[in-house]
């Protein structure tokens, strides 16, 4: 299945042998100015190191992530910094760790896509404010608060990630739908 895939052609300032819309490059130093201008931070790595960079920071991050679960305690009994910074923090490595495939600016354009617009600001909104309300001081309990955000967060990547699978989108508000409705 793979073998048959050019994996190449997903990098930046690289052209694809299926007519994608990436231009090819004349000379090996523009080639090499260019992919350096596109790919970011890491413009030396090979498509091997991409990988498990990525892979690396996605599994850490959702190691940090599942990992607050074990926190939902202090969260409850008023004190939200352990569960709500590991979470939240995991889920920004493990978004990072796709610009290591991509590099920053083309998974900005992926994220704000139109068809992503909403998630990605409703995904990167509710972390910004889960920090945010976690660190601010203020009378009262803020636990209800903060679940609310972290519930945004995952409805959120969830969405978003649906955008990805054709249909998925379309199949679970259909179902949506079908259960609000009560039909069988």
């Amino acid at each position: 299945m793979f073998e048959s895939m050019d994996l190449s052609s997903l990098l930046p300032g690289r052209s694809s042998s299926s007519g994608g819309n990436y231009t090819e490059l004349s000379s090996g130093d523009e080639q090499q100015q260019s992919q350096q201008q596109d790919e970011g931070w890491f413009p030396s790595l090979t498509w091997r190191e991409r990988l498990l960079g990525c892979a690396t920071c996605m599994i850490g991050g959702y190691i940090l992530s599942f990992g607050s679960l074990f926190r939902l305690k202090h969260l409850i009994m008023g004190n939200p910094m352990p569960y709500v910074i590991n979470a939240t923090v995991g889920n920004m490595i493990a978004l990072c760790g796709s610009c290591f495939l991509s590099g920053p600016r083309q998974q900005s354009q992926k994220m704000f896509h139109p068809k992503r617009k909403i998630a990605t600001m409703l995904y990167l909104g509710s972390m910004a404010l889960t920090i945010l309300i976690a660190v601010i001081p203020f009378p009262g309990t803020k636990a209800p608060v903060l679940l609310f955000l972290m519930l945004c967060q995952d409805v959120a990547i969830t969405w978003y990630c649906l955008s990805y699978i054709p249909f998925a989108r379309e199949a679970i508000i259909g179902w949506w739908h079908h259960y609000i409705s009560g039909d069988d």
